[in-house]
């Protein structure tokens, strides 16, 4: 074999022999800082980003959860003022059916009436000094109501009975007068009596007459209880 072929053939294979000692050397620092690379990465992905992302929501969370708890004691102190009170709840119950209240009894009432027509005098006597007149007014009818039955035991007829001084009366009615009679002194002249016939209650006061007046019932008398 010529030496130049030879020559040749070494160099190309010193050639090949440097590249793949370049090539080995260049996988063996990449493999070298690869890893560190990889040790970098890893450390800086390994900064602890779940830490603070399982710590945010946390706190987000808690501070949500204690605005809440203080929205709902403001509204708590909002609805509850001081000096009002809250209505008591209507209890479902039905109310209790009222006690039929009685009707207090009336009293008993009674109607004292005389039995004959025009048995009602209405006496008015006038007095001064020893001087006495008096007015007999007679009425057709007549009634008293009272509300405690008198004792009638010892009623005369004829002499009647004052009835406004006997019976505690409640009502009483009087019908008009169907007759009016007068009866002075005798001592009086005719002249004296029409005068005083003439004057007023007011003007017979005036001269100092004096007036008393009895409501009387005579006869039989009629007692009705009402």
């Amino acid at each position: 074999m010529p030496a130049k072929t030879r020559k040749t053939t070494r160099a190309k294979k010193a050639k090949t022999a440097k590249k793949v000692a370049v090539k080995k050397a260049t996988k063996k620092a990449g493999a070298k800082t690869s890893p560190a690379k990889k040790t970098v990465k890893k450390h800086k992905q390994g900064k602890p980003k779940s830490a603070k992302t399982a710590k945010k929501p946390t706190a987000k969370k808690t501070a949500k959860k204690t605005v809440a708890r203080k929205s709902r004691a403001a509204k708590t102190v909002n609805r509850r003022k001081p000096g009002k009170k809250t209505p008591a709840k209507q209890s479902a119950k039905k109310p209790a059916s009222k006690r039929v209240t009685k009707t207090p009894a009336q009293k008993a009432a009674w109607r004292i009436s005389p039995e004959i027509s025009q048995s009602v005098f209405k006496i008015d006597t006038w007095k001064k000094g020893d001087l006495t007149i008096e007015y007999v007014n007679v009425h057709r009818s007549g009634w008293v109501l009272v509300d405690q039955l008198p004792d009638l035991g010892e009623y005369n007829p004829d002499e009647g009975v004052n009835i406004f001084e006997e019976f505690e009366i409640d009502e009483h009615q009087l019908s008009d007068g169907s007759q009016e009679t007068s009866i002075f002194p005798s001592e009086l002249p005719a002249e004296e009596r029409n005068r005083l016939l003439a004057l007023s209650e007011e003007e017979l006061a005036d001269e100092g007459w004096t007036l008393e007046s009895v409501t009387r019932f005579k006869g039989p008398l009629v007692v009705e209880e009402v």
